[in-house]
């Protein structure tokens, strides 16, 4: 197994740039529904209503425009996370939320290095940091880069025997998001005493949530989170004005966002029109029985791999249980990609790199990633050979 000097990994800070160059031109369209959440409760509004007949300032471009309801679509209690950040000017905490995204994959970065023995591959790392996934999730301000490195440090907890933290942790995911519940799956991978010590800390930590929930957080805004959720993201009805405020809008014949709040932006680049589940977008069950079905499929194809790897396999599977999956969703494939690529075969490696590469309006990105999740393991070296 080569190791890499530090040195090696400094190319891998040049996708900073067009990183943080792209979340400065852009309006970051899902950043401005948490951010509008935040302002919402802290004036006490409902967060799921669209509050734009009170002020142009609570505009959201393409996610609300005239609706009945907002962009936030999240549990009620996640809410509450977004108030510091929507005490700031909009395009201040737009890119700190999106600066805390970066700083917390390289470190994230840095210590997987660390303690793996520096078996990640610079080469790589520069491939994931200028994907298609990256650039999509930077354009749009969206959470899923925390996520996906929460998660995996839950997941490296549990197999490290901090069962209590790993369990809590992947729990309070699904305050925000329920989809990477599918994690819990690896679980079984812990042994019987382990399973069952592990899935009752998961199971409380959520009835405490809930409970949290319920005693903490507004009953209407519980009840329009239920309404909002069950309504397919093309078919939110509405129209709460007339028309746009004279301050607010899309510029006609662009993608520039003109708002109240903050500078003329671009809305949207070209490489974030990519579906993560377009076969199963409009239908939510069948896509949770896919998603939990391939997740179970991932567990058996990596069997003989190490329950930390048999949980990187299960989150490609995450796009697929959720419905209204985007190209951004894609970055759950990155620890995957990160953990094999030094050690599958030379000429797997193009194979296993076109989930991140592949333009996303061919909406099969996805698909792809999970389908590589049950194969990867036959084209990995003997341990010996790993490079």
């Amino acid at each position: 197994m080569r190791q890499y000097r530090w040195s090696e990994y400094l190319i891998c800070l040049a996708p900073l740039t067009l990183l943080v160059y792209t979340s400065l031109e852009s309006y970051g369209i899902d950043y401005r529904a948490f951010y509008l959440a935040g302002k919402a409760a802290m004036h006490n509004l409902d967060p799921y209503i669209n509050q734009i007949r009170i002020s142009s300032e609570y505009y959201g471009p393409v996610n609300a425009e005239l609706a009945l309801y907002s962009g936030w679509k999240y549990p009620p209690l996640a809410t509450y996370l977004f108030e510091p950040l929507a005490i700031l000017p909009y395009e201040l905490s737009k890119n700190l939320f999106n600066l805390a995204s970066i700083v917390s994959a390289i470190v994230a970065l840095s210590v997987s290095i660390q303690i793996s023995g520096r078996r990640l591959s610079p080469a790589a790392i520069l491939i994931a940091g200028f994907s298609f996934p990256m650039l999509a999730t930077m354009d749009r301000g969206q959470v899923e880069i925390l996520l996906v490195t929460i998660a995996t440090g839950a997941t490296y907890l549990l197999f490290r025997g901090a069962l209590g933290w790993g369990s809590m942790i992947l729990a309070m995911l699904a305050a925000f998001k329920i989809y990477p519940l599918l994690l819990a799956g690896a679980l079984t991978r812990l042994g019987t005493k382990k399973f069952l010590q592990s899935t009752c800390i998961l199971i409380a930590t959520l009835v405490i949530l809930g409970l949290l929930t319920l005693g903490f957080t507004p009953s209407p805004w519980q009840q329009s989170f239920l309404k909002r959720a069950s309504i397919p993201f093309d078919q939110v009805p509405g129209q709460v004005l007339a028309a746009l405020p004279a301050d607010s809008g899309i510029l006609e014949g662009s993608r520039t966002v003109r708002s109240a709040d903050a500078r003329n932006l671009l809305h949207s680049h070209e490489y974030v029109f990519g579906f993560g589940n377009p076969l199963l977008s409009r239908h939510p069950p069948l896509a949770a029985f896919a998603g939990i079905t391939g997740s179970l499929l991932a567990l058996g194809a990596n069997r003989k791999q190490s329950g930390f790897q048999q949980s990187l396999a299960l989150m490609p599977w995450i796009n697929v249980a959720n419905p209204l999956a985007w190209i951004m969703g894609v970055v759950w494939y990155i620890p995957l990609y990160l953990f094999s690529f030094h050690r599958v075969k030379p000429v797997a490696r193009f194979l296993i790199t076109l989930p991140l590469i592949l333009p996303p309006s061919l909406n099969i990105s996805a698909y792809l990633a999970a389908s590589i999740s049950l194969v990867i393991a036959r084209f990995y070296l003997p341990a010996n050979e790993s490079s």
